[in-house]
């Protein structure tokens, strides 16, 4: 069946009347103050953790039996890592319980014991940067919330700051033949505008509240969202922001993950084989709607652990029907509105049951083919430069 619709601006490009893409964003006001609240953490963790080098119940007995002169001075960093850091964060659709979530990695430069672990002490770091932040959620209104993997800082009903706390040995960070070596490979890293050499992922270990150190370095998942818009361009990202945007309508909390998506995008555009380079944004969801349950069904390993099988869809057997039988809705709802009307509002009703109200109601936004157009339309996707803008007023 031909395509009988075109309804790429309803989805990016509209002028007056925001179009999805838009919609999805989170207003600079918002973000700002997620900015404004790290700023002031990362200060008040900063200055609790110049009491590290001194107080010994910080350390691992073989470090806490050294005097204090000889233990490593150990400053707090902080790299800001997820959705924020990827250029993906998405505007909650239901709010709450959907949050806005910046992730804010705390990084601990210090000496490795002989079996491997870090000479600090979880726990211990985990209660300095509650106990630092603590004063400051007093006054500003917010909760602390235990995470296994972070300290969570609850802004309000709609919005939180996770800290992950990873270690890295200090000989191998502060070597000049590392540094030398990871410039000399390109291996580098780039962060507000500085350019860091590249930790052997091996190295970063992050701390659990039990006090256990678990190898994680979260650079990678950046690194592979980075090859993944080299590769496919900026159409990664628009989908993957499309997609957690229907996730969002469709349920209010969900066991499909945002990196979830992200693994599934990637490989729908691999499927795709180039094909995607010739297609507005609509005839992209629709592409990759039709390839979604079965990549869903299937199984989806997390990119951040290369050459390991680390699944992220190892969900219940009720979790995987759930959300197969959701995506198979979706690919309905695009064939509805792209294959099976020849109506204008009709395609804007069939998109707004698949993404919600978010879509614009701009019928007027919406081109019908001819059936000769429809037909080469099915046969070979239209070259498009850019997003078409559609200037007219909002209706």
């Amino acid at each position: 069946m031909g395509f009988l619709a075109k309804a790429a601006a309803l989805f990016v490009g509209l002028r007056v009347t925001a179009s999805y893409h838009e919609t999805l964003k989170v207003a600079p006001s918002q973000e700002d103050k997620l900015k404004a609240a790290r700023a002031e953490i990362r200060a008040a963790i900063r200055k609790a953790g110049a009491r590290i080098r001194t107080d010994n119940r910080f350390w691992e007995a073989a470090f806490a039996a050294k005097a204090i002169s000889s233990r490593p001075e150990v400053e707090p960093k902080f790299f800001t890592q997820g959705s924020v850091a990827y250029n993906l964060l998405v505007d909650p659709c239901q709010s709450p319980p959907q949050q806005l979530d910046l992730d804010d990695g705390m990084y601990v430069l210090v000496d490795y014991l002989q079996n491997g672990q870090p000479a600090l002490v979880a726990k211990a770091l985990f209660k300095m940067v509650e106990e630092a932040l603590q004063p400051l959620c007093d006054r500003h209104g917010w909760k602390l919330v235990e995470k296994d993997q972070c300290v969570r800082v609850q802004l309000n009903a709609g919005s939180h700051i996770d800290i992950p706390i990873y270690s890295a040995p200090r000989a191998v960070a502060e070597s000049r033949e590392l540094q030398e070596a990871a410039f000399a490979a390109g291996h580098v890293a780039k962060r507000a505008g500085h350019i860091y050499a590249k930790l052997p992922s091996d190295q970063i270990m992050l701390a659990h509240r039990d006090g256990t150190w678990q190898p994680s370095d979260p650079l990678k998942l950046h690194d592979w969202v980075e090859a993944c818009v080299q590769r496919y361009g900026e159409d990664f990202r628009r989908a993957c922001r499309y997609f957690k945007g229907w996730r969002d309508f469709e349920w209010a909390k969900c066991c499909l993950t945002s990196i979830t998506i992200m693994a599934a995008v990637q490989k729908a555009l691999e499927e795709l084989r180039g094909t995607h380079k010739g297609f507005a944004d609509d005839r992209l969801v629709y592409e990759i709607a039709h390839l979604l349950p079965d990549i869903f069904d299937g199984e989806l390993l997390n990119p951040a652990f290369p050459g390991k099988r680390v699944v992220l869809n190892d969900w219940t057997a009720c979790e995987r029907e759930g959300v197969v039988e959701a995506a198979r809705r979706l690919a309905d709802d695009m064939d509805a509105a792209l294959k099976r009307n020849a109506d204008q509002t009709q395609v804007v009703n069939a998109l707004r049951r698949a993404f919600g109200p978010r879509i614009p109601y701009r019928p007027d936004a919406v081109e019908i083919l001819p059936p000769a157009t429809a037909a080469v339309a099915t046969a070979k996707a239209a070259t498009v430069a850019a997003p078409k803008v559609i200037n007219s007023n909002s209706g």
